[in-house]
């Protein structure tokens, strides 16, 4: 009997000095029994929001709304060890902690991310909007809730033009998008000096719209691209670089016309119109056999949603050189006209603008399969070795 009871109280002087180690530095069985005892709504909350000048945020899945919640008594003595409840209306996301607790400050650093796609019907009739009012509602245990407000929107949109063009040719796209309530922007750059080079102005582009929305009081750290012909080519290379992987500033990307595989007019087409460059473009270049297989992917990021769309008569580039079944993404194929190719009329409607190979940036409803395409979720490519 004797033992017993001297194991008794070594079990609970051994169980003493062990909750003294833990309830001491970190109170919180006393923070527990306070908060068992306080009245209802008798704790008050406090949020920052980051960043403090943008009130719009763009659904990418990747641009952060990051929410710091202080919890304290109506001492302003911080509460620790709370649960935070969070509730999302009108849009969702990916929340880091997932189960929010305040530390021994008081305070926890929500993170979300909120999930693409983001496009709401618009009534018929009525314009649509580009920024959609959104709430996130924060309550505790014994608190006062709180709420923040904002808006969210998709993310921008850069458009980038073929060889030896510029972003005038956009415009008809880019009034088309803009009418419907997205943030369009388009590039220039320099069709006739090599990929590195188009890729920094790419880059460049990208972070003049980031920095221009943020003066805006809108936040976005991906965009979606649009590119035509060597535009594709160009974003390509940007987005399957090393360089890349610090950067992951692109959402999506939309090719239209893009020479994927080449164009066996590229030879002519560099003497004909004096441009070095387009040898790049011929199908047995390195750009082909080697530049993009040594890339991120073999030359197409599988980290980037992607849509593809090509004209089936297209006089620069053919229908197989413009596939991407390789990384298992769909053409969406659209035909205009009916002339037979010849080698003059390539050479000929290239100089005076007028070939079919651009006639896509004018056509309607490829502007409405490139809408669809922004406002929906695309495919991944397939991982290649």
């Amino acid at each position: 009997m004797i033992k017993l009871r001297k194991k008794f109280f070594l079990y609970l002087t051994i169980g003493l000095v062990a909750f003294s180690f833990l309830e001491i530095p970190t109170g919180f069985i006393r923070t527990k029994i306070t908060l068992l005892f306080a009245r209802e709504n008798s704790l008050v909350m406090d949020l920052s929001v980051y960043l403090e000048d943008c009130n719009v945020f763009c659904a990418d899945g990747a641009t952060p709304l990051i929410v710091n919640v202080l919890l304290c008594d109506s001492n302003q003595k911080p509460v620790p060890y709370s649960r935070i409840q969070v509730q999302l209306n009108h849009f969702s996301a990916m929340m880091k902690p997932a189960h929010p607790v305040t530390g021994l400050d008081g305070q926890v650093t929500i993170t979300l991310f909120p999930q693409e796609p983001y496009q709401f019907e618009q009534q018929s009739g009525v314009e649509p909007e580009n920024e959609t009012p959104v709430s996130i509602a924060f309550s505790a245990r014994k608190a006062t809730p709180i709420r923040w407000e904002g808006k969210m929107t998709n993310p921008p949109v850069l458009l980038v033009h073929g060889f030896q063009d510029t972003s005038e040719s956009m415009v008809p796209l880019k009034d088309f998008l803009s009418g419907k309530a997205l943030f369009v922007d388009s590039m220039d750059y320099d069709t006739n000096t090599n990929l590195p080079d188009m890729s920094d102005a790419l880059d460049q582009a990208l972070s003049d719209l980031m920095l221009g929305l943020k003066g805006r009081g809108i936040y976005a750290q991906r965009a979606d691209i649009v590119a035509h012909s060597l535009g594709g080519l160009v974003t390509r290379y940007y987005t399957t670089q090393p360089s890349y992987l610090q950067k992951r500033n692109v959402h999506k990307v939309i090719f239209i016309n893009a020479p994927h595989h080449g164009t066996p007019w590229a030879e002519a087409g560099a003497a004909i119109l004096n441009s070095p460059f387009l040898e790049q473009l011929y199908p047995t270049s390195s750009l082909y056999t080697s530049v993009f297989p040594a890339s991120i992917n073999r030359g197409l990021n599988q980290t980037i949603q992607t849509g593809n769309i090509a004209l089936e008569n297209d006089e620069v580039v053919p229908i197989p050189s413009s596939m991407l079944s390789s990384w298992d993404i769909e053409t969406k194929v659209f035909r205009i006209g009916s002339e037979p190719l010849t080698l003059e009329g390539v050479i000929s409607n290239q100089i005076s603008g007028n070939s079919r190979h651009r006639q896509l940036l004018f056509y309607t409803p490829v502007f409405e399969e490139i809408y669809y395409d922004l406002t929906h979720t695309l495919p991944y490519p397939q991982e290649r070795k």
